[in-house]
């Protein structure tokens, strides 16, 4: 930065009462940065430890330029004195003064002296050893060491660290040649830079994109490289988020294939893994849960570390999270339960921050389309706390949604709503489009809820839009419920009925075609409850009795108990009505 005359004449002033032989001593240590060594200055001056100890002390309390800190030993055993400049000023005007030639030499000879320092453990020391190898322009060391470092910093979780050395290395790359080594190099700092990419910023984000796309095509250059499964499975994710479903199918079945080449026990639980999601959000809930029971026969607490290896979450728990979504709408909520806490569990176990907010939201999501919005709430508020500490991308965002939208169903005033709607602004903004059609059929039941119709309707011929021009169909027999609630509601008297009851029955077509017993019931519920009003008793007990009666679990769930509610009535009426011989309408 640049300082006032009278500071910069000062440090020139006081550096200047230096003995050369001080000055050299310095200016190399000032390469280090401002913080130092002494045994790394000894080594790349030649000279001996126990002489540069006794100038640095002299430098200490002579002239005051620096200070001890500590004393310390290097992993290979040599002893050493940490000092650090006793001002920043001091170092920054020693360092300038070096030529570019000698800065460049001093950094790489710096370098080297820290490389026998910490001999097998250099890796620990990446991040500082790829700013010196830089400095020294030796690119292919700094592009190896930027990549090691953000390699050690994602392991911790600390992304946004990650994705600033990523981009360094890359940077330093381009100045190589075109060759192999360089062409490595690259596919592992692409393949950091993408998933850090997607904790800090979103799945969706075009920065992640691109860098997949790019390792995948380095991956395809190369041939033959067990890193193009990481590759799939971040371009995956990406069109994934995106709700680009066609595309998916064709990445699952590169995957598919790969898996079976290669027999990679992790690529076996991988490519059904990306099947059961594609095929989930579809609507094919039969074959997502085929595909997501082999996915779980095939997972092993072993292959945690390997899953962290091409994912940012473990892959066994997100199985269990996209299955337990599966069970609820196949009808079976007790299992969908269950399998959360089993994924508790193993998170605890090995517990990684992305995987342990996954189980967080997943559990949270299962629990409010139970509609117990406190327990659903509870978890939400775990993985907010999660997230002061941790990255977790769209994962939050999510959750933010959800928990707004939970908030909205339990008091769907003018301020739940409207933060419900600028959550899910807010993932729109960012290109997250997967779930959205669910997202826009809950705020327009919210909508509902407070009697907003037209704007409800607004919402809900929106949602089905988008089932159409993106073919997430997993919602749609919800959609198409909601939009008979919001006619009766506030259609033309003359016609609501009859419009109404057009959209249960399609609502319950689609649930069937899907296997979707958990809307199927909902919808019967709705259509079983206009029979009510309109005096076809029999009928609606009938039909009502018939999807009850499927159920064999989940029986404390909301949609059970009203269902059950209903049916009781029903079955007072009937009765009374076989008594009376007379089938009174109830007014709507």
């Amino acid at each position: 930065r640049e300082l006032p005359e009278s500071v910069r004449g000062m440090i020139e002033r006081k550096i200047a009462q230096l003995s050369e032989d001080d000055h050299k001593l310095l200016t190399a240590a000032s390469v280090q940065g401002s913080e130092f060594d002494s045994a790394v200055v000894a080594q790349v001056l030649s000279l001996d430890a126990d002489e540069v100890e006794e100038r640095l002390e002299k430098l200490e309390r002579v002239f005051a330029f620096v200070r001890l800190t500590s004393e310390a030993e290097f992993p290979n055993g040599t002893l050493t004195l940490k000092y650090r400049f006793v001002h920043v000023l001091y170092q920054n005007a020693l360092y300038a003064s070096l030529r570019a030639t000698h800065k460049a030499t001093l950094s790489r000879d710096v370098a080297q002296a820290l490389e026998v320092c910490y001999g097998e453990q250099r890796a620990s020391a990446a991040n500082e050893l790829a700013a010196l190898y830089e400095m020294g322009r030796d690119y292919a060391q700094a592009a190896a060491y930027f990549l090691q470092a953000a390699r050690n910093v994602a392991q911790i979780n600390a992304h946004r660290e990650a994705v600033q050395l990523a981009r360094r290395g890359l940077e330093v790359s381009l100045k190589l040649p075109e060759t192999p080594e360089r062409d490595e190099r690259e596919l592992g700092l692409q393949l950091t830079l993408g998933f850090s990419l997607q904790s800090v910023l979103s799945w969706a984000a075009p920065e992640a994109g691109a860098a997949f796309n790019r390792a995948r095509q380095l991956c395809e250059q190369m041939g033959d490289d067990p890193r193009l499964c990481a590759a799939l499975s971040g371009v995956a994710s990406y069109h994934f988020i995106r709700a680009e479903y066609e595309t998916g199918q064709g990445l699952c079945e590169q995957m598919q294939h790969l898996a079976e080449q290669s027999d990679d026990p992790v690529l076996l639980v991988m490519a059904p893994l990306w099947w059961a999601g594609v095929r989930h959000f579809q609507g094919d809930l039969v074959s997502a849960r085929q595909y997501g029971e082999r996915a779980l026969a095939l997972d092993r607490r072993e292959y945690h570390e390997a899953y962290l290896s091409i994912s940012n979450e473990d892959l066994g728990i997100h199985a269990r999270r996209t299955h337990g979504f599966c069970l609820w709408m196949l009808g079976y909520a007790d299992q969908a339960l269950a399998l959360g806490r089993e994924s508790m569990m193993l998170a605890g176990r090995s517990p990684h921050p992305f995987s342990l907010g996954g189980i967080y939201h997943a559990t949270g999501s299962v629990l409010g389309l139970l509609r117990d919005w406190q327990s659903s709430r509870k978890e939400y508020e775990k993985l907010f706390a999660l997230a002061e500490e941790y990255d977790l991308g769209d994962l939050l965002n999510y959750g933010l949604a959800n928990n707004a939208l939970n908030l909205a169903y339990q008091e769907p005033t003018e301020a739940t709503i409207e933060q419900a709607k600028q959550a899910i602004a807010s993932l729109r903004a960012k290109g997250v489009m997967l779930r959205m059609t669910g997202f826009l059929a809950s705020l327009s039941e919210v909508f509902w809820l407070a009697g907003r119709c037209a704007e409800g309707l607004e919402t809900i011929a929106e949602a089905l839009a988008l089932v159409e021009r993106t073919g997430e169909r997993y919602w749609e027999a919800e959609i198409r419920r909601i939009k008979g609630e919001l006619l009766l509601k506030c259609g033309l008297r003359s016609t609501r009925g009859a419009e109404a009851e057009r959209c249960y029955r399609q609502a319950i077509e689609v649930a069937r075609q899907q296997s979707a017993k958990t809307f199927e019931l909902r919808a019967a519920t709705s259509l079983a409850r206009l029979w009510q009003q309109q005096g076809r008793i029999f009928a609606a007990q009938q039909m009502l009795a018939d999807i009850y009666g499927w159920f064999t679990e989940g029986f404390a769930t909301v949609d059970l108990k009203e269902a059950k509610t209903l049916l009781e009535e029903l079955h007072q009426q009937v009765t009374a009505t076989q008594t009376t011989g007379v089938c009174k309408s109830i007014p709507s």
